[in-house]
């Protein structure tokens, strides 16, 4: 090392590179010298020609120009663009012919450098090879009557070129500082830039120029419909461009490789017309940029709404502008995104693991205008999962988005114990089971949220159990399909099963989307039901129960949910319920039919039949409405030919205990007109029976029927009462509660006859009944054909007369008497009262 630098000391010291060092220095220093007495020169003839330059470019800019130019001052920048002359123009305003109606002028500009051709400007000639603009305003207007400040520049005269013409042309542009505003009120129309720097060498050819163009600028307005508002609005826009000039299309071309605004990398390619007549442009823009970034470049009419959706990683976008710049609003868009694996939030929820492609055009039918109404989102081969429910859209398209209407095609599968993610457990629970959806859909958008939701298609679920909570009703393992119409929705193939009970049950619903969103309550829901066996008692307690602990507005995981329980609870329910065999309690029947109603939790029956199991028919119709665990009933029941004791043991002999359901046989012919109420456990409450009977029972026997054998032991002791049988036995009555109004009560028997009327007692309190006997014999009564005859015959002879009234222990005893025979003491109460 010490050796290397001995060596350079000793060239260095040699006297041949003193002398070229000398050489060398002496060059520099001459040519300085020259560059500064060329200055000063130039600075010499600037001051003595001033005001000759300042009159020709004054001249240069008023001979093209229609309208005035004013210059403040002109100065001489000392050694800038050497060997060039800069001059500066200060205080510059240019204004058109016009600038008395608009007031706006072309251009205010604090300083204009203006660099100069040397030789040129030695000829007496200005030519301007760069210039730079800073602080200033730029500003080319057109009002609402078509009134504007950019017809400022003279046509060019078409003169034939010779040899001798030159062309001023200016090489480099540069801006510092500059607004620029293009603003057309007539087209609403409004461009405004605040350019920090713009700096522009350019290239001329026969055909044209080229140039590239370095900018920097904040974007404040990019609006081609200003009642839409801007795109890129307060976004910084910085980045390289290649802009072309083609005489021959009358055509500015620009590509921006690697564009930045608002911090993301764009490429845009655009194409300009500048023709007479022809303002045509397109601007073509790709990038991969966050949605939430990407909607904020947007218009505020586009922004505001996709601000509503957010995705987590960026996605693959292009844009497609088109327009013209002197026709009246929006220019065509059309927008394609790639989303891939992402997250959708929505204002429902998000949407993972998403994949789609999306579109948007504002000229989704040609000839019906760039507008909102003619515009529309087009979205294909869209997939994720909401809560776990995989979701999947082949194709659906946003239309129209001044009122916004989706129609597309919609599939799931999934299994539906992950309907819990949707639907409250509180209202229906699901255990097992496996969904497949398929619909088409057609839906209302306002203010980006579905509306009235309308699909044709079908949901098939199989396999299903869950437990429905308000009704306290489970389904097992059964299918449910739902088919869904213009017309109605269908519900075929339900199974089911609640302890002994199996039903299969099919529905329909008339206008059902309709009136599920506008009047649940006008909703009727028409079942098909048909059981092989049913419990009565346990369908009725389906069908009439309410779980307290669900209240009627649950808290539900989604609006729809809420919702679905609301028209649930409203609609109303049409059963045809067709039994081959059926129970109640001890009742027994077959071929049961019946037209039941639900209204507001109300069972309305009507058209009931049935057969029983030994002949008989019974028609009824009935109303059951629930109430804190009760059930009120109002009925009434019309029975032919039915067998007396299985009646009355199916209603356990009516709490009546002085005899059992079988000691009396017979066909029983029965009117009924009844209210009341079933407790919790849907048994009948005795002390809430009202209303009318009237039933005849034909060819019946009474065996060891208690009241009677105790009637014949006081008026016929030496009969045998064990065993009557009876060719009639007809009765009218009245219950209230646990009393019954014994209008008329009629025993035709081959022992005797008995006549009743008055109050029985069911609690064993109040019991006053008369009882007439005739004594005669009447065995043979049944000979006698004519009726009239029997009817006479019947009192013939003595009639004793008992009365019926209360025992011991809830029992009745009978003594002789009427009832207008009272002890002294309760005549004596009655004249007091």
């Amino acid at each position: 090392m010490k050796s290397y630098f001995a060596k350079a000391k000793s060239f260095f010291s040699t006297k041949g590179f003193k002398r070229a060092f000398k050489i060398i220095g002496f060059f520099f220093i001459g040519l300085f010298a020259l560059i500064l007495i060329s200055a000063v020169g130039l600075r010499i003839y600037f001051e003595r020609n001033k005001t000759e330059i300042v009159k020709k470019i004054n001249t240069q800019i008023n001979d093209n120009i229609l309208g005035e130019a004013k210059i403040g001052d002109i100065g001489y920048k000392f050694l800038i663009g050497f060997p060039n002359f800069t001059v500066v123009l200060k205080d510059v305003e240019l204004k058109d012919s016009l600038f008395a109606i608009h007031k706006r002028p072309v251009l205010k500009a604090g300083e204009i450098e203006v660099r100069l051709n040397v030789l040129a400007l030695l000829k007496k000639e200005v030519n301007i090879h760069k210039i730079v603009i800073n602080d200033a305003t730029i500003d080319l207007y057109k009002d609402k009557n078509g009134v504007s400040n950019s017809n400022i520049f003279k046509p060019k005269n078409k003169k034939p070129k010779t040899e001798s013409t030159t062309t001023t042309s200016i090489d480099e542009v540069v801006l510092k500082n500059v607004n620029f505003i293009s603003e057309n009120q007539q087209g609403n129309k409004l461009f405004y830039f605040h350019i920090e720097s713009l700096k522009s060498k350019i290239d001329y050819s026969d055909e044209g120029w080229k140039t590239d163009v370095r900018l920097k600028t904040f974007a404040k307005s990019l609006a081609f419909n200003t009642q839409k508002g801007s795109f890129v609005k307060d976004k910084e826009i910085d980045g390289n461009l290649s802009v072309d000039f083609s005489k021959a299309r009358n055509q500015i071309s620009v590509v921006a490789d690697k564009l930045e605004i608002g911090g993301d990398p764009f490429k845009i390619k655009a194409h300009f017309n500048i023709g007479k007549g022809n303002s045509l442009f397109d601007i073509d823009i790709k990038t991969k940029i966050l949605w939430r970034n990407a909607s904020n470049l947007l218009s505020n009419n586009i922004s505001s709404k996709l601000n509503k959706f957010d995705l987590k990683v960026p996605l693959e976008a292009s844009c497609l502008i088109k327009g013209d710049m002197r026709v009246k609003g929006d220019p065509e868009i059309l927008v394609n995104a790639v989303i891939k694996d992402d997250e959708l939030k929505t204002s429902y929820g998000a949407v993972a693991n998403c994949s789609f492609n999306g579109k948007f055009t504002n000229n989704y039918k040609n000839g019906l205008g760039c507008n909102d109404a003619n515009s529309a989102v087009i979205v294909t081969d869209f997939k994720g999962e909401h809560k776990e429910i995989p979701l999947s859209i082949p194709s659906a398209i946003i239309n129209n988005l001044e009122k916004p209407v989706a129609t597309g095609k919609f599939n799931s599968e999934y299994d539906v114990v992950k309907m819990k993610n949707l639907i409250n457990e509180d209202f229906i629970k699901f255990h097992e089971g496996r969904a497949k959806v398929n619909l088409d859909f057609k839906v209302d958008i306002v203010d980006l949220r579905l509306n009235k939701p309308h699909f044709t298609g079908n949901i098939i679920i199989n396999d299903v159990s869950l437990y429905y909570k308000p009704k306290n009703m489970n389904l097992q393992k059964t299918n449910i399909e739902l088919h869904f119409t213009e017309q109605a929705l269908l519900i075929n193939k339900i199974k089911y099963q609640n302890q002994k009970n199996t039903v299969f049950m099919e529905g329909r619903v008339d206008n059902f989307l309709n009136l599920y969103y506008d009047a649940p309550e006008k909703m009727t829901v028409n079942w098909k039901i048909y059981s092989p066996f049913l419990d009565i008692k346990q369908i009725i307690g389906v069908l009439s129960y309410h779980d307290k602990s669900v209240p009627q507005k649950t808290k539900t995981k989604t609006q729809s949910s809420g919702q679905l329980q609301e028209v649930f609870s409203k609609s109303k329910v049409n059963l045809d319920l067709r039994v081959d065999k059926l129970s109640y309690n001890k009742m027994l029947g077959n071929q049961f039919k019946v037209d039941i109603a639900i209204n507001n939790g109300g069972l309305y029956v009507k058209n009931g039949s049935m057969q029983g199991l030994t002949g008989s028919s019974i028609y009824f119709d009935a109303q059951l409405v629930p109430k804190n665990g009760l059930v009120f009933f109002k009925s009434n029941i019309n029975l032919k030919d039915g067998e007396i004791s299985r009646f009355l043991a199916s209603f356990n002999n009516f709490g009546i205990k002085s005899f059992s359901p079988n000691s009396i046989k017979g066909k029983l012919s029965l009117t009924t007109s009844l209210t009341g109420t079933l407790n919790p456990e849907r048994d009948l409450i005795k002390s809430s029976i009202k209303g009318d009977v009237k039933f005849d029972v034909k060819n019946g026997t009474l065996i060891n029927f208690e009241p009677i054998q105790k009637i014949g032991k006081v008026a016929i002791s030496n009969r045998d009462v064990s065993h009557i049988t009876f060719s009639d036995l007809y009765a009218i009555a009245t219950i209230n509660g646990e009393k019954i109004n014994v209008k008329e009560l009629k025993v035709s028997s081959n022992v005797l006859n008995i006549d009743v009327n008055g109050m029985y007692s069911l609690s064993g309190q109040g019991t006053n009944l008369a009882v007439k006997i005739p004594l005669r014999n009447p065995k043979d009564d049944y000979k006698i054909a004519n009726q009239k005859e029997r009817d006479e015959l019947r009192y013939k002879g003595i009639v004793l007369n008992l009365l019926v009234v209360d025992g011991k222990n809830g029992e009745t005893k009978i003594k002789l008497g009427k009832p207008s025979e009272e002890a002294p003491k309760e005549k004596q109460k009655r004249k007091k009262k």
